[in-house]
């Protein structure tokens, strides 16, 4: 089947994976700012995750809050609720900018006409930063699952990208970096899967949840996408 359209992940594919250790160091922040139990926060915040990627929470604060009451910490203030994500919001200030040939290539297949989408499993603040970076503009569809409501790899969320880019699925090509099982989930509704993987990057010590255990196409950088189509 001729490929029509191309769906990206986000997170270590659009834009570089954050590093674990980071990642749950913010969070062990939140806790330590708001004088909660560590590692019941953690717990939580955890456990919250599904709600936080499918619009429980219409903000990253009003999830902290609702962390803090379930691990007994009453009423936190708004300035220590900020506080508390500061490091958040640090680091994703950081880690999300374009990686290597991302911009290229999406501009590349829109001028070569491939239609184009975002499949991105994300919390509440992540669609605001997308619209505020290179990336916006540069693809057809948008789908952020805390405003869609789904979860990859519930077929209902590719569904949503695909129908709108007015394709059937035997005619996309999904490229991710394997999280939530989101390879296998495109390959079973019969996308063309492929994993990225940055060779000079130790995936190991990426934040990297649900994984796929994935043996199919793989490639080291956006551009190769461009030989796929």
């Amino acid at each position: 089947m001729t490929i029509r359209a191309v769906i990206f992940d986000l997170y270590g594919t659009l834009v570089p994976e954050f590093p674990a250790q980071e990642f749950y160091a913010s969070v062990d922040h939140m806790a330590a700012t708001l004088g909660a139990p560590v590692a019941a926060f953690r717990e939580e915040w955890n456990r919250t995750a599904p709600l936080r990627q499918t619009g429980a929470f219409a903000t990253m604060a009003d999830n902290v809050r609702a962390i803090a009451a379930a691990v007994g910490v009453a009423d936190p203030s708004e300035e220590d609720v900020q506080e508390a994500l500061k490091l958040r919001a640090e680091m994703y200030a950081r880690c999300f900018h374009p990686r290597l040939s991302a911009v290229e290539t999406l501009t590349e297949l829109k001028t070569r006409g491939f239609g184009t989408a975002l499949i991105s499993m994300c919390a509440p603040d992540t669609p605001a930063m997308w619209h505020a970076s290179p990336f916006s503009g540069l693809v057809d569809v948008e789908v952020f699952s805390s405003e869609v409501g789904l979860r990859k790899p519930d077929p209902a969320i590719y569904a949503y990208a695909y129908e709108r880019l007015g394709v059937e699925p035997t005619e996309c090509l999904y490229c991710g970096d394997g999280a939530y099982g989101e390879l296998t989930g495109a390959e079973a509704l019969g996308m063309t899967a492929v994993e990225i993987r940055d060779p000079t990057v130790d995936a190991s010590t990426l934040l990297h949840l649900e994984g796929d255990s994935w043996m199919g196409a793989r490639i080291r950088d956006l551009r190769e996408i461009l030989d796929m189509v």
